[in-house]
């Protein structure tokens, strides 16, 4: 893990103080088309070792089967919007051919997160948080959804669903000299838009849109 450049600003964020990178594709904050994030060729190499473990694929295939189970119209439409701009654009690497999810993070290092939304994630959407230990779950680790005013036990190997733009979320904190680590997948909103206008930004479609509204041809 030495390659994934553990130090400086991977470990202070808007979501706390642990490590993390998101790995996958996704579009917004100035791109002008979807595209895979962008990290060295030494974390791009470890990350291809890692999402190719078995162990990995494994977590990846039982959190597309849950999110199937319980939320079939959405993973219909994340696995049919992952399809068709991954066929349209073969420059982009999908993380796993059999999930749905567009993107993933791993955080690393007590990875406790504060109060925040994932503001650019899929709105009415759901993403999975994949949780990992050594910690006491009895005792903290907590997923706190407060719009909700709930506090959930939330045990490592456990996975949990919710809409992480719509909802604020968090975690308790964990003893001195436990460890939580996590894996997080999601869906960013700015590729359902893409799809949507066509394979277009918004500024694109909308200005596509006025040129035929003045040809008459709307």
């Amino acid at each position: 893990m030495k390659d994934l450049n553990l130090e400086g600003s991977n470990t202070w964020h808007r979501r706390g103080h642990y490590f993390t990178k998101i790995f996958g594709i996704s579009f917004g904050g100035g791109q002008q088309r979807p595209g895979n994030f962008a990290h060295t060729a030494a974390e791009d190499a470890v990350w291809e070792k890692l999402r190719n473990t078995p162990e990995i694929q494994a977590v990846a295939r039982r959190v597309d089967y849950l999110l199937a189970c319980y939320f079939p119209k959405i993973h219909s439409l994340y696995t049919n919007v992952l399809s068709d701009i991954c066929e349209a654009d073969n420059s982009l690497v999908r993380n796993w051919e059999n999930c749905c999810f567009a993107a993933s993070s791993i955080n690393l290092d007590s990875a406790i997160t504060v109060y925040h939304h994932d503001w650019r994630n899929t709105l009415f959407g759901e993403c999975a948080v994949k949780n990992c230990g050594p910690f006491d779950y009895k005792k903290g680790g907590n997923l706190v959804l407060w719009d909700l005013r709930l506090i959930i036990e939330f045990p490592p190997g456990c996975t949990a669903f919710f809409p992480s733009a719509m909802l604020a979320h968090s975690n308790t904190s964990i003893a001195p000299g436990e460890q939580r680590h996590s894996m997080t997948f999601f869906m960013a909103s700015g590729l359902l838009r893409w799809r949507h206008n066509s394979y277009m930004s918004d500024k694109d479609f909308i200005a596509w849109g006025i040129e035929i509204g003045k040809a008459g041809l709307g």
